[in-house]
């Protein structure tokens, strides 16, 4: 055929077609890989739970050889994009190994670091291997209220040094916090240092209990309405909710339990080897110790969307694209993925409250 007689589609077009296909041929895109549970921070907030259990664990965390294999595994399985997480990652002596070999195996890797261990001497090789991006989480703007988060002494000072230290090298840096009481009355200028430095910037407000149960992360909440205020205080990110609105609102969600992408286009490995949907749900689960992951993916974790009793009062809501709806948010916080949020729901009421001022300020 004659090139000018070839059919051709908008970018954004092509992506919609290809994720369609992704979904419906349950294409593992996108993955994280847990690396470790230890961190040399001590956050009031971690969903790990207590650094000392966390420590207990250490000598059952996977061997560099094992995670190689699994890289090899998920990238024939499909994998694009590979999160490198923890914990904190950079404290495995092997983490550029693991992650020169990702790269070198045409994976998209985005790094998730406090940015407190960063050094001169790993920048030679993030330059000749970038990531999409390192991730650091930024829990204040002065040393006082990042300290009270973290519990370590100049870990403020070290975060900001890791940070400069890769941009100055032209390492793409993204910066991310977790809005709660202590550090609500510095949100804005916690943006400001992202604004200033030019890097992208995301807030989440929606604290979760630990993953063993403990319910003390939830004493850190903002109220759902001052949680919502801030994120929409930003014009970008006011735009972009209500343009998310619109284009969602008439959607036909899944009846099945779960109606999100996990298990059905991105997965979630554990420090130990256990494959799950989502960093969220332990079960189902999937021992890569005894079996494949293929095998895994195909067999086990399709499980998930088995589930096929919704959440009535939840399916049939306005609020459902903008809430955070999630059955196993919903299990650690309810004890029962079926009970929602009250939480995640007064974040939905008062997105839909803005995305309706949008959309009043579109018709004026």
């Amino acid at each position: 055929m004659d090139c000018s007689q070839t059919i051709r589609i908008s970018d954004r077009e092509y992506i919609l077609r290809f994720h369609e296909k992704v979904s419906m041929q349950r294409i593992p895109l996108s993955g994280s890989l847990d690396l470790t549970w230890q961190c040399n921070l001590n956050c009031i907030h971690c969903y790990l739970g207590k650094k000392s259990e966390r420590i207990e664990n250490f000598v059952r965390e996977t061997s560099t050889e094992k995670w190689i294999r699994i890289i090899d595994e998920i990238s024939e399985a499909g994998c694009l994009h590979l999160l490198l997480t923890g914990g904190e990652p950079l404290l495995r002596k092997d983490f550029f190994k693991i992650y020169q070999y990702a790269i070198r195996n045409g994976l998209l890797v985005t790094v998730f670091s406090n940015g407190t261990r960063v050094t001169k001497d790993m920048i030679d090789i993030f330059k000749d291997l970038p990531p999409q991006a390192i991730e650091i989480s930024l829990y204040g703007a002065t040393p006082d209220t990042f300290e009270r988060i973290t519990r370590v002494k100049d870990s403020f000072k070290l975060c900001m040094e890791g940070i400069h230290l890769l941009l100055d090298h032209g390492i793409r840096v993204a910066l991310k916090t977790i809005l709660m009481s202590v550090n609500f009355h510095e949100f804005a200028a916690i943006e400001n240092i992202a604004r200033n430095l030019g890097v992208k910037f995301r807030l989440d407000a929606a604290l979760f209990p630990c993953l063993n149960g403990d319910q003390s992360p939830l004493d850190f909440r903002v109220r759902a309405e001052d949680a919502v205020a801030m994120e929409m205080s930003d014009v970008d990110r006011y735009r972009k909710w209500g343009e998310y609105y619109v284009k969602t609102q008439n959607l036909q969600h899944p009846l099945s339990l779960y109606k999100c992408g996990a298990g059905v286009a991105s997965f979630y490995i554990d420090p130990f080897l256990k494959l799950h949907p989502c960093l969220m749900t332990s079960k189902p689960e999937f021992d890569l110790l005894t079996g494949s992951f293929q095998e895994g993916w195909k067999t086990v974790i399709p499980e998930i969307h088995d589930k096929n009793q919704s959440i009535d009062t939840c399916s049939n809501c306005e609020k459902i694209a903008l809430c955070g709806y999630c059955p196993a948010f919903f299990q650690l916080e309810k004890g029962d993925e079926k009970i929602c949020s009250e939480y995640l729901c007064e974040i939905g009421k008062h997105r839909l409250e803005s995305v309706c001022n949008f959309q009043a300020e579109g018709e004026s």
